[in-house]
């Protein structure tokens, strides 16, 4: 069900200010309400002075000292994009400065998140003197105060939100920290890596080199799905304008796009770049050192062939994602008629790596919470169920596992989405289900029904060039500024004996040709033959644009759409 989207407050002030309605409905929704404020977001690639962050100095003098002293570093990323273009930025930094240093990534199907006591053996027996944790560590008090009690040093730089009791290494930044004298609290795992590695390098006059790694600091930030505002929106509009240029030479990330990055987007990114760097850490053991790998390669045929395997883990995770959701909807479906208003599954089949992402298409198919678990190994030998969770807007996930917390052996996350381990026994994951559904009795059917909304109303009259010259200025588009979404009717024309085409090699797309422009819906090819080849419909979607052999073609990208009832197959 589509409804119109309420305008903000704000978006009204600033249409009052002067601005268009398309792009004061944009910013107002993004929480932007000034005209200064529109005009840093609409303008500004300002980044603030990373001397600004407290305890930087503290975090730089520690660096310095193990480099000119020859003592080891050893960097501990994490497995997901964020955590190893942070590791991969900070590694370079230190590099360029002369460090000894390497950099230890843990193993999400063995280890888990974070460090590990026996990650902090295994370096210390190859002789690491520092331990910088990047996107970890602001909880990791046991692990910190280990390596305190070997006469070793460490450095947490984390962005998760800190527990009720912190850890003590030597030095520390996470910008939530209350006292925090940092401008922006926003930054994820890369960019924070980025803005320290930015501080190291631009006392020895590498500022240009330090720049030069802001595309890294792009990629963790979106595959975060970080906020796209204020320096964040800096990061992501630099490195945007970086990857454009011909000179760019991050040979990894240009073999995983495939095609000239001339027009790259943030959301090109989101969905091309981010998922080939997180898939082989999800499917294989120590899998997460590939892309890092990849991202570290300076000698362009070694990094396309490197490329190639992250791509080609890519494409099996979406093969396995897509088998392992087949094969749970029966069980969804059969979950659902029982009275389940919360799904609580276990796969045996699926790669703990992958449930998060089987759990969020259950949810967008049956609207409603989904938590998905299945067998892992603890790191001891011992299987155990480690489940991911997605929650709807109206089931605040991480409150109702709250009150199920006796029943998990580790659990965490937000509202909308959350990780947990249990132990590996049927009954438990009954005693769970029994009571996160009790715990979400109140939710109605209209909770569980999705509706989607859009922003603006146009004409086809209204794919000016103009418009579309609005939308490339309001990039990037991401989290937490929502691509607008508009509602047009569409008059389907024959071009060449044609007026629509089945595209896709699962033939799930579809073309539909109009006067002056085409839309293109995906996975909308069997809904338009299902409705009898409408020649009009209200259609829900936004203009873009299709860059094809050095040409630039206007199109409409169709996200749904419905019927004329009185006009089908005309």
């Amino acid at each position: 069900m589509w409804e119109k989207a309420n305008m903000p407050i704000s978006a009204q002030q600033l249409m009052e200010a002067g601005y268009p309605a398309l792009s004061a409905i944009v910013m107002g929704k993004a929480g932007i309400a000034s005209e200064a404020d529109a005009e840093v977001f609409l303008h500004s690639t300002t980044v603030h002075d990373p001397a600004k962050i407290r305890n930087i100095d503290a975090v730089s003098d520690l660096i310095w000292d193990h480099i000119y002293s020859g003592k080891k570093i050893c960097i501990f990323g994490d497995y997901d994009a964020d955590g190893i273009t942070g590791a991969a930025i900070l590694y370079l930094a230190l590099r360029r400065l002369g460090a000894k240093v390497v950099v230890r990534l843990p193993d999400r199907i063995e280890e888990g998140y974070g460090i590990s006591l026996q990650a902090i053996d295994e370096q210390l027996e190859l002789g690491a003197e520092l331990f910088v944790t990047i996107d970890n560590g602001i909880r990791a008090v046991h692990e910190i105060e280990a390596i305190k009690k070997q006469g070793k040093k460490s450095i947490v730089l984390d962005h998760h939100l800190p527990g009720e009791t912190l850890p003590e290494p030597d030095a520390m930044i996470d910008l939530w920290i209350p006292g925090e004298t940092y401008p922006f609290q926003e930054l994820t795992g890369a960019g924070l890596a980025w803005k320290v590695a930015c501080y190291l390098l631009t006392q020895v006059s590498e500022y240009d080199y330090g720049m030069s790694l802001v595309d890294l600091a792009a990629i963790g930030t979106i595959a975060d799905v970080a906020p796209l505002i204020g320096e964040n929106r800096a990061i992501v509009k630099r490195a945007l304008a970086d990857m454009r240029n011909c000179w760019y030479a991050r040979y990894g990330v240009k073999y995983i796009y495939g095609k000239p990055m001339d027009y790259i987007t943030a959301e090109d990114i989101a969905f091309r770049i981010a998922p080939c760097i997180n898939a082989s850490g999800r499917l294989y053991a120590k899998g997460a050192e590939l892309p890092l790998l990849l991202l570290l390669e300076n000698n362009e045929e070694i990094a396309d062939l490197l490329a190639g395997k992250v791509i080609e883990a890519n494409e099996k995770r979406k093969k396995i994602q897509r088998e392992c959701y087949e094969q749970m909807k029966q069980e969804a479906e059969r979950r659902i008629a029982a009275g389940d208003k919360i799904l609580v599954l276990y796969a045996p089949f699926a790669p703990s790596g992958v449930v998060g992402l089987i759990a969020g298409d259950l949810k967008e198919e049956y609207h409603r919470p989904c938590i998905v678990f299945a067998p892992k190994s603890d790191g001891t030998g011992q299987v155990i169920w480690c489940g991911s969770g997605r929650s709807i807007k109206a089931y605040h996930l991480l409150n109702g596992l709250n009150r199920c917390s006796d029943l998990f052996l580790h659990y965490g996350g937000h509202e909308l989405a959350a990780g947990m381990s249990i132990s590996a026994d049927e009954t438990m994951l009954e005693e769970l289900r029994a009571r996160l559904n009790e715990d979400a009795s109140y939710l109605t059917e209209e909770d569980m029904q999705p509706v989607r909304q859009w922003d603006i109303a146009i004409t086809e009259m209204d794919l000016t060039e103009e418009l579309y010259e609005e939308m490339n200025c309001l990039e990037p588009f991401g989290t937490g500024v929502e691509r607008p979404i508009f509602k047009m009717t569409l008059h389907v024309k024959s071009k060449n004996n044609k007026s629509y085409e089945i595209m896709g090699t699962d033939k799930k797309h579809l073309r539909l040709y109009c006067d002056s422009y085409q839309a293109v819906g995906f996975s909308l090819a069997e809904k338009y033959l299902q409705t009898e080849l409408p020649g009009v419909m209200t259609g829900y979607g936004y203009p873009s644009e299709n860059h094809y052999r050095g040409q630039t073609y206007k199109q409409f990208t169709l996200l749904d759409f419905e019927a004329d009832q009185a006009q089908k197959g005309k």
